[in-house]
């Protein structure tokens, strides 16, 4: 049950990085924005660090919500980009957190509006010597619950349980 709780605490951390109150440093070897295509792209050795939070990806790209300024009757309508939709972190993904917490995996996505974090090609999530793997883990922030996807690899789930506390057969 404690690895579930790594999955909540892993998902929780994405969403947080548009929270301005705690800062987010983002260094990579290249980054590019586009206002026509509403994102940014960091590539190149992607380090992402937050509180008590880092992650690892070739490639992180920002996807935004444009919003519409109406300004006043006089000025003129713009677009503007607004919140954050969706992060995409892609290549090597790595994670990791306090309390030695980590995950791996191709390809990780946030969507902010559905507050789901999709992690894909091969996820492992890790707390200490338990660890959980399938082909697609789902991490449902608000409902506070996770889906481990078998599909063509099977769901593999390992938790290490202390010696004499209990269990089957005790």
């Amino acid at each position: 049950m404690r690895s579930f709780l790594l999955f909540v605490l892993l998902a929780a951390a994405i969403p947080a990085w548009g929270a301005q109150s705690i800062p987010v440093k983002i260094t990579s070897d290249a980054m590019e924005y586009s206002q026509k295509a509403d994102q940014v792209v960091f590539t190149g050795n992607v380090h992402v660090v937050r509180d008590n939070m880092e992650m690892w990806s070739e490639t992180l790209t920002v996807l935004l919500e444009r919003q519409k300024n109406t300004g006043n009757a006089t000025a003129p309508i713009t677009d503007q980009q607004g919140s954050i939709k969706k992060i995409i972190a892609q290549g090597n993904v790595r994670l990791k957190s306090e309390n030695d917490r980590s995950g791996t995996c191709g390809k990780a996505t946030y969507d902010a509006k559905a507050d789901l974090l999709t992690l894909e090609d091969n996820p492992v999530l890790m707390e200490g010597r338990n660890k959980i793997q399938g082909e697609i883990i789902k991490l449902y922030v608000n409902e506070n619950r996770s889906e481990v996807i078998g599909g063509k690899k099977r769901v593999e789930a390992i938790f290490i349980t202390p010696a004499g506390k209990g269990g089957l057969g005790q």
